[in-house]
């Protein structure tokens, strides 16, 4: 038979499968009828419709409707595989009333005969279906020589004693041996899985930890951008208390940009649970500590951030997620917004979630790149209304941070610009256990 080994798994504790798609199994049943049709035919042609034709006819039928009833799909392989077996046991002991008026070396061989079909078939149950049939063999087959000794006590009844022992003996080890090697398939099984599993996040924390290096990268422009813009200034400057104030500027910005950049890296050196690092978060500061990083970029495009943020508005959640997402929303609201326009950020508080939306000026978004950047999907960059540059997978990696931080990000086009919202749930997972935020 076309039976593959594989490991085996909770619903089906098989040693091996049987691919009832395969060819040889449909040849395997051919080959059963047609023996069986055969032997239907000698037995009608030498005696007849007798005992011996009737039988060879009964099993013949019962055999051909399991085969159409799995080809319909009503039964499944492993059904026509136990009929199939079943049937070859019956088909053999069912002689038995009629094997008593036999010489006693007729009815020996035909006893052995029927032990060495029992012996395969139990086997065979026990490899390629369930171990446990090996004690349903056992019983019909201690039934089978306890009527033979009775309807036949000539012969020997160690002969029977010993057929009834090696039968069991050999169906009982088999039954321990193939399970316990199940079970050994299942454990291994497990732990493919396990493996499998580990090794797809591991991918998928390597393929993260690049994007939150694309993430730094891209928050760094900003303020060193802004740190060329100082260093332009001051040099251009003549009076030196112009020079003193753009140094003092320098310095400052020097050291934000030191420190965003220390906390980054550090973030990104920690393993994936580094994501769940909540804490209390006022949203409003931290919308005005991220502002002061834009001052520049702000007065350059002569734009006016709003912060309508509650003072009081706090949120338990991952600082640096939200920081990393806003600077990155901020950034492309600069990016796309006019000159002389406003971005209005606002946040409020429901009854199960957190949401900062960022309300920027752009022209209208192109439909299809905002359907790509709600489905989760990088797109390609676009210049800015100051022919900024961009990567174009900035919002593709923070709606994964966000994702995986039991939140989300939307993008919608409205009348007089673009929204991007950030929604947050209260309810958190921390360690496996839900927290509210």
């Amino acid at each position: 038979m076309n039976a593959t080994l594989t490991l085996a798994n909770k619903d089906k504790k098989a040693l091996v499968s049987i691919n009832g798609n395969s060819i040889i199994f449909h040849v395997l049943i051919l080959l059963v009828l047609a023996g069986l049709a055969t032997n239907f035919f000698t037995e009608y042609q030498l005696g007849g419709f007798n005992k011996y034709a009737i039988k060879h006819f009964v099993v013949f039928c019962t055999v051909f409707v399991t085969a159409v009833l799995w080809k319909l799909s009503i039964v499944r392989t492993s059904f026509v595989f136990m009929v199939i077996v079943y049937i070859n046991i019956l088909s053999s002991t069912v002689y038995l009333p009629f094997r008593i008026e036999d010489s006693l070396q007729n009815f020996e061989s035909y006893f052995l005969r029927v032990e060495m079909i029992v012996f395969i078939m139990g086997l065979l149950l026990a490899v390629f279906e369930k171990p446990w049939h090996q004690f349903v063999v056992i019983g019909y087959n201690t039934l089978f020589i306890v009527a033979c000794a009775m309807l036949v006590p000539e012969l020997s009844v160690g002969r029977y004693i010993l057929a009834f022992i090696i039968i069991s003996s050999v169906a009982a080890i088999s039954y321990f041996v193939f399970s316990k090697v199940i079970l050994l398939q299942n454990d291994l099984n497990d732990q493919n899985t396990l493996v499998s599993k580990q090794n797809r996040e591991l991918k998928e924390l390597t393929n993260f930890r690049k994007d939150i290096m694309r993430i730094i990268a891209h928050d760094l422009k900003t303020p060193i951008h802004q740190l060329s813009i100082l260093a332009e200034v001051a040099k251009s400057s003549e009076a030196p208390a112009d020079k003193d104030n753009c140094l003092v500027l320098l310095k400052q910005s020097i050291d934000k940009t030191y420190g965003m950049l220390e906390n980054l890296l550090e973030w990104s050196m920690q393993n994936d649970e580094a994501l769940k690092s909540y804490m209390d978060l006022n949203i409003h500061v931290l919308v005005d500590d991220i502002r002061k990083q834009y001052t520049e970029n702000l007065s350059h495009k002569k734009i006016n951030l709003i912060n309508e943020v509650d003072i009081d508005l706090q949120m338990f959640y991952s600082k640096e997620v939200f920081e990393t997402v806003i600077r990155n929303l901020l950034t492309n609201a600069i990016k796309f917004s006019p000159q002389n326009e406003a971005i209005v950020i606002k946040g409020q508080e429901s009854e199960d979630s957190y949401s900062l939306s960022i309300h920027n000026k752009a022209p209208g978004l192109d439909p299809s790149k905002l359907e790509r950047i709600n489905n989760g999907q990088a797109i390609e960059s676009s210049r800015g209304t100051d022919n900024e540059k961009g990567s174009g997978k900035g919002l593709f990696i923070c709606k994964r941070m966000l994702e995986k931080n039991n939140a989300t990000l939307k993008l919608k086009a409205v009348e007089d610009g673009v929204v991007a919202t950030i929604l947050v749930h209260k309810s958190i997972a921390i360690n496996g256990e839900k927290v509210v935020a």
